[in-house]
């Protein structure tokens, strides 16, 4: 009877180990699946607080030119210049670009290179007159009103130079261009 009694309870044994082992893996699963349900929806959220940070919209390098063109409406000038991108423009978009440059428009606008344009009502600043002052020539400059405006004397004498060029530099030798001033000087010299 005793045998019997020992193979029944190893018979009960074995039924409970079976059961929970069964409900032990069941748990396991259950939790298994809770979790991977839980990371499908905390992934689902992370992509939805993704926020796109590639732009298209060109921005200033810092090697960039800026060329300003400017149009005078009393003279009737163009003046063009080249200048490597200013510090205060660098990394910046179009639209705080033309903040910074309130007074020109945009013509071209690239990461390296920007062309502004604006119209002046006055006069550009080389419509130069030589005269004679002192035994020197003496440079003046035009102002948007028509006068000249002295603005320093050359170290050239006019000593030695021939009567006609006198009589010249008496009446005035009115050069527009810094380039023209330049050359017409260095003929003198």
């Amino acid at each position: 009877m005793r045998k019997w009694l020992v193979a029944i309870l190893l018979i009960l044994l074995f039924i409970f180990s079976v059961m929970a082992g069964f409900i032990v893996n069941s748990f396991m699963d259950f939790s298994k699946n809770k979790e991977e349900s839980n990371q499908a929806v905390l992934a689902e959220e992370k992509t939805e607080d993704i926020i796109d940070t590639s732009s298209s919209e060109e921005i200033v390098s810092p090697n960039a030119e800026v060329i300003l063109t400017q149009t005078y409406k009393k003279c009737g000038h163009t003046i063009s210049s080249k200048e490597i991108a200013p510090r205060e423009i660098v990394n910046l978009n179009k639209d705080k670009v033309q903040e910074y440059y309130d007074e020109w428009n945009i013509d071209e606008f690239s990461s390296n290179e920007i062309k502004l344009s604006r119209n002046d009502p006055g006069i550009c600043g080389e419509h130069y007159i030589l005269r004679e002052s002192d035994g020197y020539i003496s440079i003046s400059c035009k102002n948007n009103i028509g006068e000249y405006i002295f603005k320093g004397l050359t170290d050239i004498s006019v000593q030695y130079l021939p009567e006609e060029d006198l009589t010249n530099l008496e009446q005035g030798i009115e050069i527009v261009g810094r380039e023209n001033l330049n050359k017409f000087l260095e003929d003198f010299e």
